[in-house]
């Protein structure tokens, strides 16, 4: 999981940063004493967005620190600022997402904040530092940050899972992220047509949000496309090229011609 909102004044700000936590898209609480054999592709992805009229690049790029270690991050930039996310990771024996780390900064109109979790899974514990004042809270297993979440998501859509639940530890607190799938489809994108499974992150009745997003199944289930509505505003990601393990993201005639 990008997002933007209005920031020329206090609470559209706030409205800006909801959604960037929401567009930058199962665990034990083990060690990383043994890694998996199995490793994660790594890639890059470009993306633009417009929201109310500002527009909006990011990019988002996960890459392998040795052996059994990632680094996946998002950068998103518009006219007024910048916000970065950092999270690292690894996989235990179980091929399990073990977060170690997340890092999150954002500038805005000259206005600077830093946030950052540690993830002590000896201690069952997590550190919260926000501009300097540290905090400490329960871990508890299965947790995940707010980055390597939407990549369960995309292992688990490889899995063949229709329905997801996570226990994410968002600032200094856990919360519990559900999706569903809705359809899969056909999506019109910048690189073209591709084959895409839409999901719908399930929300209490009532509440004024929706996210919806578009990945791409035959491109590791890479985020493609993402819609988010929240109190009256509205904002789209789309992407405008990526690379998956060394291959550029092409589009879907290109792939079956090639099978011929």
């Amino acid at each position: 999981m990008i997002s933007l909102t209005n920031i020329f004044n206090r609470t559209s700000s706030l409205n800006f940063l909801n959604i960037v936590r929401t567009f930058l898209f199962t665990l034990g609480a083990t060690f990383l004493s043994s890694v998996s054999s199995t490793e994660l592709s790594s890639y890059t992805a470009s993306y633009s967005a417009n929201y109310n009229g500002m527009d909006i690049s990011a990019k988002y790029q996960l890459e392998q620190l040795g052996v059994g270690g990632y680094l996946e991050t998002s950068e998103a930039k518009s006219v007024f600022g910048k916000i970065t996310e950092e999270a690292r990771f690894g996989l235990n024996a179980l091929d399990q997402i073990i977060p170690q780390s997340y890092h999150y900064k954002r500038s805005l109109m000259g206005v600077s904040r830093r946030e950052e979790q540690l993830f002590d899974w000896s201690n069952s514990q997590l550190t919260y530092t926000k501009n300097g004042t540290q905090k400490v809270i329960p871990l508890a297993p299965n947790s995940l940050d707010l980055i390597t979440h939407k990549l369960q998501i995309r292992r688990d859509l490889t899995a063949g899972k229709s329905a997801f639940s996570y226990l994410v530890m968002s600032r200094d607190k856990a919360k519990q992220y559900d999706y569903e799938v809705l359809t899969t489809e056909i999506l019109t994108t910048a690189l073209g047509p591709l084959n895409t499974t839409k999901l719908r992150r399930v929300v209490k009745q009532g509440k004024k949000r929706e996210t919806v997003i578009w990945l791409a199944d035959d491109w590791e289930f890479l985020i493609v496309k993402l819609s988010h509505r929240e109190n009256g505003d509205s904002h789209e990601l789309n992407i405008t090229n990526g690379k998956i393990a060394g291959r550029d993201i092409v589009p879907l005639k290109i792939i079956q011609e090639s099978e011929l």
